[in-house]
């Protein structure tokens, strides 16, 4: 058979390591095999890599995306099982989902707000069809002078629940069939950020603290609603960050999973990822050497979102001993590193070699690439130059192709 290598990069290019990818997806069956298990696009963000999980998981059931026109793209590309996890103003995008409703298809849109349920009412009264909805219930816990979650969805309190329910049964053409209730704050906070090693104790104390109100909080609502006569045909929690958490959760039918599969780097400060492998990331050609032990890589600008912070910034995967600049980080089109030279004198980084990098979240990676690059063979980095290591790892698997494209790659870009 023959040898699929991958090209040393002359610009930045994606990766993607199957050997750590296949491990993430064994780890995540095992931990949710008590459950079904729905895919989050927006951490994943390609058809191929989305598929490519999708065959390898026996409780796969669906996707969570994050968008009305994603959601027409994924049903386009043979996918059946749609919950939107954010609420939606885009009429457009979840009118042209109809047709595939219409055909057998399932499409669950969120909703917090009598403004949410009023836009696909409208939509329905047009079609002449009923469009089925998920409760976004907020599971953050506030306590006096903190808010300990997302300030998400308006439905935090039964009473919440109640005023959006009356707005659902004077629609017609609404069908209440879901809950979701989302952990935001125990699935996604990492206990060990860097440098704030002092608030370690305090927040592995309002996470456990966390775990036992949306034990009792998610559980009575969900009870509630059913009493009310809403038969729920899912209900949804979880992230990759809390689904031992989750999965074990009497009320839960499904966990949504992301992140885990291709463990980013913030995920590397988080206790319940330690077992995940890390799979996708970035190279960098290296093209300057303005000082003796500073190399300056083509391309960089890739700090993640949220609260701006070292933890959203990437991470040098391979080789050790490189060290982003303080005053530059990784910049717009270029990124400085300095090299130990105890450490890295043994790789003779030069112009023309390359870094693997590693981006703090998972589905803003692609965001940047075209395709992901895909190799197996290198658990542990080759001795020699980063750019042997990715020129002599290469694809043997008939099933795995030599790039998965991403959503840009594909051309499309989903807000």
């Amino acid at each position: 058979m023959d040898f699929v290598h991958i090209i040393p990069p002359k610009t930045p290019q994606a990766w993607l390591d199957m050997d750590a990818l296949d491990h993430n997806i064994a780890l995540v069956n095992q931990k949710t095999q008590a459950v079904n298990l729905r895919l989050a696009t927006k951490s994943i963000r390609s058809i191929d890599v989305l598929h490519y999980i999708k065959d390898r998981s026996p409780h796969f059931i669906g996707l969570m995306s994050y968008a009305a026109d994603e959601s027409v793209y994924l049903l386009e590309n043979g996918f059946d099982n749609i919950l939107c996890a954010y609420p939606t103003l885009d009429t457009i995008s979840v009118a042209k989902t109809l047709k595939y409703t219409q055909q057998g298809a399932v499409m669950i849109w969120m909703v917090d707000r009598p403004e949410h349920v009023a836009v696909l009412e409208r939509i329905g009264i047009e079609h002449g069809v009923k469009i089925d909805v998920c409760l976004d219930i907020n599971m953050s816990m506030p306590l006096p002078k903190l808010y300990f979650g997302t300030k998400r969805s308006a439905l935090m309190h039964k009473k919440d629940i109640k005023a959006l329910l009356k707005h659902i049964k004077k629609s017609d053409h609404i069908n209440l069939v879901a809950a979701m209730g989302y952990e935001a704050q125990i699935a996604g906070l990492p206990e060990h950020l860097p440098g704030k090693a002092l608030l370690t104790p305090a927040i592995k104390l309002l996470k456990h603290r966390s775990q036992k109100q949306v034990s009792q909080r998610r559980g009575a609502m969900v009870n509630w609603l059913k009493k009310q006569g809403y038969a729920l045909q899912l209900v949804n929690g979880g992230g990759s960050g809390s689904m031992d958490f989750t999965a074990c959760q009497p009320e839960i039918t499904e966990v949504t999973v992301g992140s885990a599969y291709y463990k980013p780097a913030y995920f590397d400060y988080m206790e319940s990822m330690q077992d995940f492998r890390a799979a996708a990331g970035f190279v960098l050609p290296v093209t300057r050497q303005p000082e003796k032990d500073v190399i300056t890589c083509h391309g960089g600008g890739f700090i993640a979102s949220g609260a701006v912070g070292v933890d959203k910034a990437p991470v040098v995967h391979y080789p050790a001993g490189l060290t982003i600049l303080n005053d530059e980080g990784f910049g717009e089109v270029q990124t400085p590193m300095k090299m130990d030279k105890r450490t890295v004198s043994e790789t003779s980084l030069k112009i023309g070699d390359a870094v693997w990098c590693r981006h703090a979240k998972a589905g803003e990676l692609c965001e940047h690439f075209n395709e992901l690059v895909c190799y197996e063979g290198a658990d542990q980095m080759p001795q020699g130059t980063a750019e042997q290591a990715i020129n002599h790892t290469s694809i043997r698997r008939k099933d795995v192709a030599a790039t998965m494209t991403t959503y840009r790659g594909d051309g499309r870009c989903f807000h």
